[in-house]
């Protein structure tokens, strides 16, 4: 037995215990809040319109909504392995060859907060709820994902030049899950989600460990 399977066990119990604290997207410390709340505003405004073309699946209008005069946008989708990079991968994305296999789909976006980057450059953060329904699927799913993005200012208003959405690990997502939705008698899935970690670790990590370890308190 190795040391990292020792560890795995407390590791799960101290996220268990970070769950037990925090309710939804809320954390127990203090809420994310940017200086610039007129340009969180307006990014919050965009992101209220690129929300109901989502509902409408309206592949030409969300398209629309990004920098057409931007060389090489950046997409990262939740679901997807790779960024897409470039209008081609870009607008495959939304409009893909073949039928369509989405029956239902919503999209909402909350906690926003922006910055500025520079003079006509803005990045923000915010939180993705998606619900859908798909046609290979026995019924609908949600999910939810934190998300960023970078948006230039143009003279039709903001539009968006990089866009990721970036789940939390496996272990933090799972718990949360589990925390909101379990039933009576369901088992955790953590252990096997540790085992998978495990499974996963570089076969050279543990003479890694010998070279580059520090002593840690018990």
């Amino acid at each position: 037995m190795t040391t990292r399977y020792c560890v795995l066990p407390v590791v799960i119990a101290c996220l268990g215990a970070q769950f037990a604290s925090a309710g939804g997207h809320n954390q127990a410390r203090e809420p994310a809040v940017a200086k610039d709340q007129v340009l969180t505003a307006e990014i919050d405004a965009f992101l209220d319109e690129y929300e109901a073309l989502w509902d409408k699946q309206d592949p030409a209008g969300l398209i629309a909504l990004w920098d057409q005069d931007d060389p090489e946008p950046f997409y990262l989708a939740e679901e997807q392995d790779e960024w897409r990079i470039g209008w081609d991968q870009l607008k495959d994305y939304w409009d893909p060859p073949g039928p369509s296999s989405t029956e239902s789909l919503r999209m909402r976006f909350d906690g926003v907060q922006a910055r500025w980057l520079t003079e006509d450059l803005a990045f923000a953060k915010f939180w993705i709820r998606f619900d859908t329904k798909m046609a290979f699927m026995p019924g609908a799913i949600g999910t939810d994902a934190r998300a960023s993005a970078i948006f230039r200012k143009t003279d039709d208003g903001w539009r968006l030049i990089t866009w990721a959405e970036s789940p939390g690990s496996p272990i933090l997502y799972i718990s949360r899950l589990y925390k909101l939705h379990r039933q009576e008698g369901e088992k955790s899935p953590l252990p096997y989600i540790s085992t998978l970690y495990e499974r996963h670790t570089r076969d050279d990590f543990a003479e890694y460990m010998q070279t580059h370890s520090k002593p840690v308190e018990k």
